[in-house]
């Protein structure tokens, strides 16, 4: 994985390093200082060996000398952007190469200060300068040409780098995983263990005199073991505890390299010998490494990179083939019922570009597939992309982006089973060497606090209720703040994000209600907004109590100013929907409850809780009123009882009392839905009207509608005989659309008692 250093790049350096010789003889026939002659002879010398950091001292030494010299400048330079380290410290040497340049332009100067803006992610300023190279490109011969293209693609990365710098996700964390792991050589392949939090990587690391490969001058690779600790990541030495993730001598003399592990961690894929192998765990050991059949490991095959769905069965490798598209190629083979691997079938140009792509990594539910590509819409060497398996197809590759994504290589994506953190293999500026390891992480910082703004009500009569808000954790019991509400109804409590409560209230006229609500992880500020409701209900002649909290996430002053711009809805919609929602003129939302456009509706999260109560007992001006009972009839009649004058005379007395003169009172008339199917048949025949079920169910409701009005009437002119003002009273009456007890039992059959309890009159 060699950076920058392509025959074309090396011949380019070349052509200008004779250039450079020649202008030099001549600049250097005026220097006196002998030693500076002996030393660029030998910066020199170290520059064209590929000993880069001893290059780089003798330079730094010539620039120190001669500051506005441009060759010193300009080689010095060469010697950070041929190197695989803090290659980006070339730029301000090639600008003052430019800079100080006085006579004949060298216009590869342009090119290389191009490339180190790239590196810097400078993307404009290197397009720009590539702009000033073109000119002295020689077009219509083979290397002019050549050089054209590679300044179209270098422009096509700037663009590319501009669009994503605009598009940075600031919840995505990229952290280097240290020198305790990284080193000044290769870490990559980063394989994780994940139910141990180990991590296996490959390195091409100078320990122990491992050998060279003879054809890049580097050390064999080697696979390693790192664990997360409390300190970072460290290397693990234990040999023990190393073959618990590892088979025993894995490593040889020639390249051995880390690929994947199963879903289930018991097999382990690895690379060596040009071919795949595997080892698998029997709870105690892993045993021997095995090649896989040659359909996967032909010898005209490479196939350093391999993944595999979660059942095992089939497997996505990388092959560098002479039917393929270009360069490297992502395949895929499926295995039989005998075990056997079928015949590689390549994969689209939704995925396989004319460049190379490498480093598949395939999620858990084999949905997507994750690679690195040179070509698609790269910003620079390697970028890690993502294509989604849909309807049998795999989609266009979508770039990860900055700062997943820099101009030099990522590679070697993986991630964790829920997909928010991970590790890849980047040669980014910045690292502690050729290339490092890094982790990541889409899951932001959680905030230390937000607010919860809220309001309670009582939910029948939509007054504002107030008293005390406890807001305690529920992790450890420990009570976070407690405020009273206002004369508003409205409060505001200030809490940490991401934890379990209990809010309880309490509050006159009602019971201490605690009710469970969960704040979600905060990324960015944003407010709670929480509307808590509180009723009490008769059901079944048992009272209950019951709190309703809505709550929400959004800004106040934008969403109102949404509703303004956009008119998704108006404000009177809101206002039928919502109470305190205005303030006099003022527009005004201090509920939980939010707007999305594309739809029109309001959206919140709605939490209900019911306890049971004694049966309330209402106040008003902080004075307690009697509860008055119900008064009941008998089947079919509207006349009083003795015993209803009883619970009459009472209200009778509290409305003529100095606490109830200022009240008024509603009367409500009931009845039990009981059904005579006889009866209605004969009636209609009496009456020469066709009997069918729907008119004789019409005819029953409508016929309670009148007996709960006569029971209403009834009550009322006691009330009025007695001296209560007939202008106190409202009279509602609801038929048997509301009883206070099921009619008949679960299986169907009548219930006389719960009957008699909705033959009613009730009172508030």
């Amino acid at each position: 994985m060699k950076n920058i250093s392509n025959k074309f790049i090396k011949n380019l350096f070349l052509r200008g390093f004779c250039v450079f010789l020649f202008l030099l003889s001549i600049n250097l026939n005026a220097q006196e200082n002998i030693n500076e002659r002996k030393l660029l002879k030998q910066a020199r010398k170290s520059l064209l060996k590929e000993k880069y950091k001893d290059a780089q001292e003798k330079y730094l030494k010539l620039v120190n000398a001669a500051p506005t010299n441009s060759i010193y400048n300009f080689e010095a330079g060469l010697s950070y952007f041929f190197s695989t380290h803090e290659r980006g410290k070339s730029t301000p040497l090639f600008e003052a190469a430019i800079e100080n340049l006085e006579e004949d332009t060298i216009p590869e100067m342009y090119y290389y200060l191009g490339k180190s803006y790239q590196l810097n992610s400078a993307f404009e300023k290197s397009s720009n300068t590539f702009t000033k190279f073109d000119p002295y490109i020689n077009y219509g011969k083979k290397a002019g040409d050549e050089l054209k293209n590679e300044i179209i693609e270098e422009t096509n990365y700037n663009e590319n780098g501009l669009k994503y710098s605009s598009e940075i996700d600031p919840n995505i964390k990229i952290t280097n995983i240290g020198n305790q792991v990284n080193t000044i050589d290769r870490e990559y392949a980063p394989v994780l263990h994940k139910s141990e939090n180990i991590l296996l990587f490959t390195s091409r690391r100078k320990i122990n005199g491992n050998k060279l490969d003879k054809s890049d001058l580097l050390p064999y690779e080697d696979i390693y073991v790192a664990k997360q600790t409390e300190n970072g990541w460290v290397m693990v030495t234990d040999q023990n505890e190393i073959k618990k993730y590892l088979p025993a001598n894995v490593n040889t003399k020639k390249h051995d390299a880390s690929i994947t592990y199963s879903l289930d961690e018991k097999t382990l894929f690895t690379y060596k010998k040009d071919a795949i192998w595997k080892s698998t765990f029997d709870g105690s050991s892993w045993s021997s490494l095995e090649k896989l059949d040659d359909n996967v490991n032909a010898s005209k095959f490479n196939v350093p990179s391999v993944t595999l769905t979660a059942d095992g069965n089939t497997v996505f490798f990388v092959s560098e083939k002479k039917d393929g598209i270009g360069g490297k190629d992502i395949y895929k083979s499926t295995k039989s019922s005998n075990g056997d691997w079928s015949e590689p079938i390549i994969l689209s140009t939704n995925i396989n570009s004319t460049k190379d792509e490498d480093a598949p990594y395939l999620t858990q539910d084999g949905k997507t597939l994750f690679f690195s590509s040179k070509g698609h819409s790269s910003i620079g060497g390697y970028d890690i992309f993502k294509s989604e398996f849909v309807n049998e197809e795999w989609s266009t590759p979508v770039n990860l982006g900055i700062p997943i994504n820099s101009p030099s290589d990522d590679i070697y994506y993986t991630t964790d089973t829920e997909q928010k953190n991970g590790f890849f293999s980047s040669s980014r500026e910045g690292g502690n060497g050729d290339m490092d390891l890094y982790a990541f992480s889409f899951d932001c910082d959680n905030l230390e606090n937000t607010e919860i703004r809220g309001i309670a009500y009582n939910n029948k009569t939509k007054q504002p209720l107030i008293g005390k808000l406890t807001l305690t954790s529920k992790k450890d019991n420990k009570v976070v703040g407690t405020v009273t509400s206002n004369e508003n109804g409205t409060f505001l409590l200030v809490t940490k994000p991401e934890n379990e409560y209990s809010l309880s209230i309490e509050v006159d006229g009602f019971q201490k209600h605690t009710i469970t609500i969960n704040l979600p992880k905060q990324c960015e500020y944003y407010q709670q907004f929480s509307e808590i409701a509180l009723e009490q209900v008769e059901i079944d002649s048992q009272y209950y109590q019951v709190a309703t909290l809505r709550n929400s996430f959004f800004d106040v002053n934008s969403e109102i100013d949404n509703y303004k711009k956009t008119g998704p809805l108006e404000t009177n919609t809101i206002s039928s929907e919502l109470p305190f929602v205005t303030d006099g003129d003022k527009e005004v939302l201090t509920l939980s409850r939010t707007i999305d456009p594309s739809n029109t509706k309001l959206n919140y999260t709605l939490i209900s809780d019911t306890i049971k109560t004694e049966k309330p007992r209402e106040t008003i001006a902080g004075a307690e009123i009697p509860s008055f009972e119900d008064i009941y009839f008998d089947f079919d009649k509207s006349n009083l009882k003795p015993e209803s004058k009883k619970e009459l005379n009472k209200i009778i007395d509290f409305l003529k009392s100095e606490k109830g003169k200022a009240l008024n009172i509603t009367v409500t008339g009931n009845t039990d839905g009981k059904r005579d199917m006889e009866f209605n048949k004969k009636l209609f025949a009496r009456r020469n009207i066709p009997f069918t079920i729907e008119e004789s169910e019409k005819r029953s409701k409508e016929y309670n509608v009148e007996l709960s009005k006569k029971r209403a009437n009834n009550t009322v002119k006691y009330l009025t005989s007695k001296g209560i003002n007939k202008n106190k009273i409202t009279i509602n009456y609801n038929g048997e659309e509301k009883p206070v007890a099921p009619n008949t039992n679960e299986d169907g059959s009548d219930n006389p008692k719960n009957r008699a309890k909705n033959r009613r009159v009730s009172f508030s």
